[in-house]
């Protein structure tokens, strides 16, 4: 009423001034703006007053990870940390440099499988007619945890040599056997690779049939593997089919198979790959995929593969290098940054990626970080563990200790990865304690 009483006054005395030759005052004049009208205007003030307040509401970050991540035992550090809900960069030292993956390349290898393969795709291994009459041939489809008798370190492998001697037996027997390991070609020995890997029990030499990964003691995780895989596990078959092994028997030109198993589905794979970091369930992985995608059945085939099973994710895979599927080889490469992109793509579910989380090793608790990081507690920290001569590494997730979710890709690398200079126990210990340090920041995390 009174903003209303007061518009009258004042067009009663801008009509006198208008009278009085002040017609010029009344054109200029516009009503007054009510106090409904002013109310936005007024709230608009009011939140930018809050502002400052809200600002300092956020954590102050000023904890510093650097008297770690500069300790000479920390070598070349490479880095990148950020908060899994917000996607903020709390932390990062060159991101974008390539080093050597170790085994934080089967993050690579078991997404890549998932993507191109599928979940429930399951490796074959079956028995053919040979080309001699009475003959039969074992041909391998990739799946090296088929297993050579009743046990086996991979308690839940699927497909036994007994199984397909019993079905052969039960189509008639055989007079001779042959096999076949074309589905994998070139060289099954990274010429990049170490035998002290293979008498250590880390890896064999890849052939689409074996058994057991090519473990001399099939229950033994790390123990030592065959020289020759293929030729052990065809041996066994037909000892176990009771007919001499004749390399001269082939496959019989567009025959059926008489016998086939299957292994268990690349989703349950997979958890060997990162749990236990099995680098020659890895490997056979990383051949199905390259030739799923059309690069070929050799290590030379991985690379492209890999890259183009990365692009499908929606990542930049120009930082990637992949010269064999388990990490093995100081030849492969790959930033922080694109690390930490396919750790946020399995984080968000990505192409239902997610359950990848559960498989990676938790500190204190399971797999390679069973006996690490035991100044966090239990469980806090979740991640793909990688170790060669030439670097150390850790990417995942944790859990830091005021609560926030931060996901990481950390390495640890010689500054010449030419196979001049090696890691020691001493760089192992200075990663661990960069994600020690990360844990205790949390939010507070900062880049100086």
């Amino acid at each position: 009423m009174a903003t209303t009483l007061l518009s009258i006054l004042l067009t009663l005395v801008l009509a006198v001034a208008a009278g009085a030759g002040g017609a010029a005052l009344a054109t200029h004049w516009f009503p007054l703006a009510s106090a409904d009208a002013a109310q936005p205007h007024s709230a608009q003030l009011l939140s930018a007053a809050t502002q400052p307040q809200q600002a300092l509401s956020a954590p102050v970050r000023t904890c510093s990870i650097r008297p770690e991540t500069e300790a000479p035992a920390a070598l070349d550090f490479h880095g990148l940390i950020v908060d899994a809900q917000t996607g903020e960069v709390l932390f990062e030292e060159n991101p974008e440099g390539t080093h050597p993956t170790a085994s934080v390349m089967k993050l690579v290898t078991s997404t890549s499988a998932l993507v191109t393969l599928g979940p429930d795709y399951r490796i074959p291994t079956r028995v053919y007619p040979g080309n001699v009459p009475g003959s039969v041939v074992i041909v391998g489809g990739g799946d090296v945890t088929l297993k050579s008798s009743a046990t086996s370190y991979y308690e839940g492998a699927t497909a036994s040599l007994a199984e397909l001697a019993a079905a052969v037996e039960a189509a008639g027997g055989a007079t001779s056997v042959g096999y076949d390991t074309s589905v994998f070609g070139g060289d099954p020995w990274h010429p990049t690779w170490e035998q002290k890997e293979r008498t250590d029990g880390y890896i064999s030499p890849i052939t689409a049939l074996m058994t057991d990964a090519g473990r001399t003691d099939p229950n033994n995780m790390y123990s030592p593997r065959t020289t020759s895989p293929a030729q052990d596990a065809a041996a066994d078959f037909a000892s176990a089919v009771g007919a001499p092994l004749d390399d001269a028997v082939f496959v019989e030109p567009g025959s059926e198979p008489i016998a086939e198993v299957w292994s268990q589905p690349v989703s349950e794979l997979v958890e060997y790959v990162l749990v236990d970091s099995d680098n020659v369930v890895a490997e056979a992985l990383a051949r199905l995929v390259a030739i799923e995608r059309g690069t070929g059945n050799t290590f030379e085939a991985v690379d492209a593969a890999a890259d183009a099973s990365l692009e499908e994710l929606g990542l930049d895979a120009s930082t990637f290098v992949g010269a064999d599927g388990s990490g093995m080889s100081r030849d492969n490469r790959a930033s922080a940054s694109l690390i930490v992109s396919l750790v946020e793509a399995i984080h968000t579910d990505t192409d239902g990626l997610g359950f990848l989380i559960d498989f990676l090793p938790e500190n204190s608790l399971t797999g390679t970080l069973k006996d690490r990081l035991g100044t966090v507690p239990a469980g806090a920290i979740k991640a793909k563990t990688g170790w060669i001569d030439q670097v150390f590494a850790l990417a995942g997730t944790m859990t830091a200790e005021d609560g926030t979710e931060l996901i990481f890709a950390i390495f640890v690398p010689v500054e010449n990865p030419d196979g001049s200079q090696i890691t020691g126990l001493g760089n192992r210990n200075a990663l661990d304690a960069i994600a020690a340090a990360t844990w205790s920041c949390g939010a507070t995390l900062s880049n100086y």
